[in-house]
């Protein structure tokens, strides 16, 4: 047989080709699948190499039913929600306490894992919970379980999934957490690296100053949660967010620094290759234990391995065997964003080092080529799951990489260590480092404020997701070939392009009806770009809590919701926002909105702004030089694909509910209300002023209250649809059994967000279809 045949040497990336394509036909079989491994089946034929094409069709085997008894194995023993009775429940990880709220991933006799969540009721409590649970703490519980949420907007992140994918399929809620019920019960090397590490992050919160703490927890131990929201938005926005996170670069750095030292100490290269080899797992437990970390950690040993016993392994082969041994442990890993960056940009650089680490280069230029290959390989990436790119992340990694990894990472080890003394040299320099990581600060949120700091993609489709993947390919050909750098990145600048022009041209329109809970926000986008409008925005009623409940970064309507979603499908700018009235649940997301996406004017009810929440929220959007207008009753627009016509209310006077904008339009071959919360008092209005407006789809006013959608209106509008907006289980009962019994009564087909998420409508001028996204 001939020995090149059997020499994987270089090969290994086609074996973990063979990995990934097996996974994908068991989890997704679509066309990227097929063509995955299409891909590789053409390109070994082609070098007519036998063996390995029979190696690549085993692997690719093997890794099919891995993932087919990923799938089978990944069930659970209750069938049904169930109320649970004094239950062991052992606490798989170390307890997450967050304001008010205890969380963690816990596991039952049978070795069910649940994700416990728990509402901590009194500060005292908290305290004793802080002090008392860790990771391998068993609990004597009573408590019910819960089906985890799907997501119920389009794009959004579906939870039920991402448990499910760690084989969780409960969360388990206990009554509560008795002090006589705990105890600490065996512990493994696994517990105990998870609780050295928590104990680490308690003595940085407790020594460092806070925002340094923050920083300190992030590269020390993978804690980003400490991180401020603003900041956190500002590196996104810049693209160094990974700066804030451990990765490949950071165990570069420890693992050559401990390498560097210890032979300065006098040890043997044998005595720190087995330093590394024992210490190196350790550290990816104490930093997390997140993808990228493993990834490093994986190749790093195998690495120092293939050194010592000289196998011909290059570096492509040992990302390939991390790449396999990852999925062999775990076949989900592949849906993890970690993973899936980490090992791309990894993919990226281990392809391209002949240009990258050219000697003659400036070294300004090489970490410039760094920069741009990392960029590159993720980009599809972060088009796909955040919808946007940093466009000036190059330069931005040129800034913070330097100062991040020669300055801040060395510093933050040295001062952790310092800190377990009592010297005062120990607050000096943490004063220092701490004013530092302020300017870094400043220069990040100042950068991220630029108006062409990202570019919008939206969610792009898997056909837009190859063009740009075979571009960024071609970029690297191109760019190995020494061609000049702009005929290099033209195929995805044509790319780019083709893709922004058809989202934002679309010859489809859409209506969504958002699910943001118990509130109200209406997205309407008309085709080819002639006008994209929101109807209200939702938002969350507050009440006053003490200062021990407060979360680090409670949800937020705007932020979570509304802003992803809006940015999912490509939208830049919303021509008009139309706040029908001054309720929280109707517009107390707006000031989320406000500077985060472009408005054009903002469209109120007459002297609506006397209630405070409005107020507040124009005096922001007057800041941010945004027209608002005062509309009523005959006020209207339209353009080539639709008519909007303002139908009430009639006068000037505010008094709440019944002074809502209420908007009729045509457009996909319909006519819409848009009610608000208008009552039936205003309904008898428009009832006398119009007698009848005939309409297909009917925003339901007030959510479905019995306080609205009288008998009479439904007759006067005679819809054929009726929408209803509300929260799912939400405390005022809405929709009133009367009102839906009103709607069937006249044969209206019901659509409601608590039942089916947002509901879409696709149209073109011809028409349209409605869809939800929940069955």
């Amino acid at each position: 047989m001939d020995g090149k045949e059997t020499d994987m040497s270089g090969n290994w990336v086609f074996m973990a080709l063979a990995a990934l394509s097996g996974i994908l036909i068991s989890l997704e079989l679509n066309f990227i699948a097929l063509l995955i491994l299409s891909l590789g089946i053409i390109r070994i034929t082609r070098w007519e190499k036998r063996n390995l094409f029979l190696l690549y069709c085993l692997i690719m085997l093997i890794f099919f039913f891995i993932s087919e008894h990923a799938i089978r194995s990944n069930v659970s023993y209750h069938k049904s929600p169930d109320k649970m009775t004094a239950v062991p429940i052992t606490f798989k990880e170390y307890p997450q306490i967050d304001g008010n709220r205890l969380r963690a991933i816990a596991a039952t006799p049978q070795k069910e894992k649940f994700m416990l969540i728990y509402k901590i009721s009194t500060e005292k409590e908290k305290v004793y919970l802080n002090e008392k649970l860790r990771a391998g703490t068993t609990c004597m519980m009573n408590g019910k379980l819960i089906r985890p949420e799907p997501n119920r907007n389009e794009h959004a992140f579906n939870y039920e999934e991402y448990l499910k994918r760690m084989n969780v399929h409960w969360i388990f809620e206990p009554d509560t957490i008795g002090k006589s019920d705990c105890h600490l019960t065996k512990i493994t090397v696994m517990t105990a690296l998870q609780n050295l590490r928590q104990a680490g992050i308690e003595t940085i919160e407790n020594k460092f100053p806070e925002r340094l703490a923050s920083y300190t927890a992030a590269l020390l131990f993978g804690e980003r949660s400490l991180i401020s929201e603003e900041t956190d938005r500002s590196y996104k926005q810049l693209g160094v967010v990974h700066l804030l996170a451990i990765s490949g670069l950071h165990v570069g750095i420890i693992a050559g620094g401990i390498f560097f030292l210890c032979l300065r100490i006098g040890m043997t290269r044998e005595s720190v290759f087995w330093l590394l080899i024992f210490f190196l797992p350790i550290y990816a437990v104490l930093s997390g234990g997140n993808p990228p970390v493993i990834r490093a950690v994986i190749m790093a040993l195998l690495l120092l391995v293939s050194k010592k016993w000289r196998l011909s392994l290059s570096t492509l082969d040992t990302f390939s065997l991390s790449f396999i041994l990852f999925l062999l442990f775990d076949p989900f890993l592949i849906y993890n964003i970690g993973f899936q960056l980490s090992y791309a940009v990894s993919f990226g650089l281990t392809l391209s080092p002949a240009y990258l680490f050219n000697k003659r280069d400036h070294v300004v230029w090489k970490m410039a080529n760094l920069s741009i290959v990392s960029v590159l390989s993720s980009l599809p990436i972060l088009s796909y799951h955040f919808f946007e790119f940093s466009l000036i992340s190059i330069v931005a990694n040129l800034l913070f990489v330097p100062f991040y990894t020669l300055v801040l990472l060395p510093s933050v080890f040295f001062l952790f260590a310092l800190s377990f003394t009592e010297l005062q040299a120990f607050n000096t320099a943490a004063l220092i480092l701490d004013q530092l990581v302020l300017l870094s600060e400043i220069l990040a949120t100042a950068a991220a404020q630029l108006p062409v700091s990202v570019f919008l993609t939206g969610r792009p489709s898997p056909l837009s997701i190859i063009f740009m993947v075979v571009s960024i390919f071609t970029f690297f050909v191109f760019k190995e070939k020494d061609i000049h750098p702009l005929v290099c990145v033209l195929p995805l600048v044509v790319t780019l392009t083709i893709h922004s022009v058809w989202v934002k041209y679309s010859p489809f329109g859409e209506v969504v009806f958002i699910d943001v809970g118990q509130g109200d926000s209406v997205l309407i986008k008309l085709p080819y770009n002639r006008g994209v409008y929101l109807i209200d925005t939702g938002g969350q009623l507050s009440f006053p809590i003490e200062e021990w409940q407060e979360r680090r970064r409670p949800y937020k309507i705007g932020r979570d919701t509304l802003l992803p979603f809006i940015k999912s499908k490509g939208i830049r700018r919303i021509d008009k926002l139309i706040l029908t009235h001054s309720d929280t649940d109707h517009i107390g997301a707006v000031e989320e909105l406000i500077g985060e996406i472009n408005i054009g004017e903002i469209l109120i009810s007459p002297n609506s702004w006397v209630k405070p929440i409005m107020a507040g929220t124009l005096d922001k959007a007057m800041k941010a030089n945004i027209n608002v207008k005062e509309i009523k009753a005959g006020y209207g627009w339209d353009n080539k694909s639709a008519i909007f016509h303002m139908v009430y209310p009639f006068d000037d006077e505010y008094e709440g509910n019944d002074d809502s904008l209420v908007l009729y339009a045509s457009f996909g071959g319909l006519r819409w209300l848009f009610t608000g919360d208008l009552e039936k008092e205003g309904e008898k209005e428009m009832e006398s002023a119009y007698g009848r407006l005939k309409t297909d789809v009917l925003k339901v006013g007030h959510h479905g209250s019995r306080g609205s959608t009288s008998a009479a209106f439904i007759e006067m509008v005679r819809a054929e649809y009726a929408i209803i907006s509300a929260g799912k289980s939400n405390r005022y009962g809405h929709p009133h059994l009367e009102v839906l019994e009103i709607l069937e009564g006249e044969s209206v087909r019901i659509l409601r967000t608590d039942e089916h998420g947002a509901i879409h409508f696709r149209f073109t001028s011809k028409g349209g279809t409605f869809k939800t996204v929940l069955p």
